[in-house]
């Protein structure tokens, strides 16, 4: 009777652990197509209707840039996006902008004044990426994107860029109003 009672017990106990490690299932984006340019490398996503179109920065311009729904700017490109003749671009374009890889907000990009090393991180937080619009009605949206556990593999970097969609969807700025 002692056996079975230390077996169930053992097996209650393997299954609480095994229920604790699952990682959880994750929402891909099913709304409507996207285009997205991006200053840098495409990422790879799970979502077939988002349409990647990598730009130059002779590219990145208030007038070139309202075609897209949105800009992606790159781990390799955020220095110089934050040169000071581009803050213009992120203040006029109104549409959503995100930096991704970068814990250090949106002011270096905006603020045409702040060199992007000499920017500080954003304290207590490792965020991933961050978003931000500026819309016609001069209203600022900022967003903070951070990784699931805080762990950097393809499962969590494509979850991001998923909840990124979404945001994008939600937040369509006003460029194609103007």
């Amino acid at each position: 009777m002692k056996i079975a009672k230390k077996f169930t017990l053992l097996l209650f106990l393997i299954l609480l652990m095994l229920g604790a490690c699952t990682t959880p299932e994750f929402e891909p984006y099913k709304g409507r197509s996207l285009t997205v340019a991006v200053l840098g490398t495409s990422p790879e996503v799970n979502e077939k209707q988002i349409d990647f179109e990598e730009i130059s920065f002779g590219k990145f311009t208030t007038d070139e840039l309202k075609k897209y729904d949105a800009v992606f700017i790159t781990i390799e490109k955020l220095s110089q996006a934050a040169e000071s003749q581009y803050s213009s671009t992120y203040l006029e374009s109104h549409i959503p902008f995100f930096f991704i890889e970068s814990n250090k907000g949106e002011y270096p990009f905006i603020d045409s004044n702040l060199a992007y090393e000499e920017a500080r991180e954003i304290p207590y937080h490792n965020y991933y990426a961050t978003g931000f619009l500026e819309t016609t009605e001069n209203v600022r949206k900022t967003w903070t994107f951070d990784l699931y556990n805080d762990e950097v593999n393809e499962e969590n970097i494509k979850e991001l860029f998923s909840r990124i969609f979404k945001t994008i969807e939600e937040n369509p700025g006003n460029a194609l109003l103007d």
